[in-house]
C-alpha cells in the first residue's frame, strides 16, 4: 500500500529524465546548420548566454568549426572581453578552409583588427590589415607598376591616374582606406599616398563601371588642348563625373558609405606633404568646390 504513495513521484521523475534524454538526443541529431541558425537567432535576439552555450556545445561535438569560433569571437567583442575575442578569432583563423563562406576570413580578420586597435596594438592591427590586401589577391605586387601608377598621381594628376589606371580593391577597400590613414596620422606622407590612391581609385572605377552600363557610350576621357589650359579641362571633366555620381541615389550612397571625400582628403594632404604640391592642391581644390563634400569641403577651403 506505501509503494502507491510513491507511484506518482517515480513516474514524474521517470518522465522527466526520458524528456532530458531526449533533448540531448534531438540536440545531437539536429544538423549543423539548423543548430547554427538557431545559435544565431540567440544572438539577434538577445540570448547571449545561452547563445554561447549553443555554440560551445556544436565545438565540444564538432571540434575547430570555424564559424562557431567566429561567432563566439563576435559576441565577446561586443562584452569588451577582448582576450577571449581574440581567442576565438584567431582559432577560426586557424581552420579558415573549413568555412562554408570563405569570405567570412575577411570580416574575422578586419574584427582582429578592430580589437587590437581599440586595445593599443597598433602593430597588430596594421597586420591584420595588410592580411587582408594579401589574402584577397588584389595586392599590386609589380613594383614597375605601381611606380607608373604614383608617378602619373604625382606628375599628371589624379584625373589622369584615373583615366589610365582602374585599381579594383572590393575586398580589401576598407583595408586600403584605414591603412592609408593610419600612416597619415603616423606622418607618413608617401606610404599614406599609396593606400589612398588603391582606395579612392577603387570608388571611383567601381562608380565608372556602374554609368558605363547604365549609359554604354559613357567614356571618362580627358582631352587637353594644350598645357596652358590643362588644369581648366581637366577640371571640367573630373567634375563632371563626380556630379554623375552625386546624381545617381546609389552611387551617391556608395560613396558615402565608403567615406570617398574622407580618403580623398587625405590623399591630397599626403601630396602636398610628400612634396607633390600641385597634384594635391587640386585634389582639395575639387573638394573644396563640391557641396556634397560636407567637413572634408571646410577643411580644404582652409588648407588644414
Amino acid at each position: 500500500m506505501r509503494l502507491v504513495w510513491f507511484l506518482p513521484i517515480i513516474m514524474s521523475l521517470l518522465f522527466d529524465v526520458s524528456l532530458f534524454s531526449q533533448n540531448n538526443a534531438d540536440a545531437v541529431y539536429k544538423p549543423l546548420w539548423l543548430r547554427m541558425d538557431e545559435a544565431i537567432e540567440m544572438v539577434e535576439s538577445g540570448e547571449i548566454g545561452e547563445a554561447v552555450y549553443a555554440f560551445r556545445k556544436i565545438l565540444e561535438d564538432v571540434p575547430g568549426n570555424p564559424e562557431s569560433e567566429m561567432w563566439l569571437g563576435f559576441i565577446f567583442d561586443k562584452e569588451n572581453e577582448y582576450e577571449l575575442a581574440i581567442r576565438h578569432l584567431e582559432k577560426a583563423l586557424e581552420h579558415k578552409r573549413q568555412l562554408v563562406i570563405l569570405e567570412d576570413q575577411y570580416s574575422i580578420l578586419y574584427r582582429l583588427a578592430d580589437i587590437y586597435l581599440k586595445t593599443g596594438d597598433t602593430s597588430a592591427y596594421v597586420e591584420n590589415l595588410q592580411k587582408i590586401i594579401e589574402f584577397s589577391g588584389e595586392e599590386i605586387e609589380n613594383d614597375n607598376l605601381k611606380y607608373a601608377m604614383l608617378n602619373v598621381l604625382r606628375e599628371k594628376g589624379y584625373d589622369k591616374f584615373i583615366e589610365l589606371y582602374r585599381p579594383e580593391n572590393k575586398i580589401s577597400l576598407k583595408a586600403n582606406s584605414l591603412l592609408g590613414k593610419y600612416y597619415f596620422e603616423k606622418g607618413n606622407w608617401e606610404i599614406a599616398a599609396e593606400y589612398l590612391m588603391y582606395a579612392t581609385g577603387s570608388i571611383l572605377s567601381s562608380s565608372i563601371e556602374e554609368l558605363k552600363r547604365l549609359d554604354p557610350d559613357y567614356k571618362f576621357l580627358i582631352e587637353h588642348k594644350s598645357e596652358t589650359n590643362r588644369k581648366l579641362i581637366t577640371n571640367k571633366s573630373f567634375n563632371n563625373l563626380l556630379d554623375r555620381i552625386n546624381n545617381n541615389p546609389l552611387l551617391k550612397d556608395y560613396f558615402l558609405r565608403n567615406s570617398f571625400y574622407e580618403y580623398f582628403y587625405y590623399l591630397g594632404k599626403s601630396l602636398i606633404n610628400s612634396g607633390y604640391g600641385e597634384s594635391g592642391s587640386y585634389i582639395l581644390e575639387t573638394i573644396y568646390i563640391r557641396p556634397e563634400t560636407g567637413k572634408w569641403g571646410t577643411l580644404s577651403r582652409k588648407g588644414n
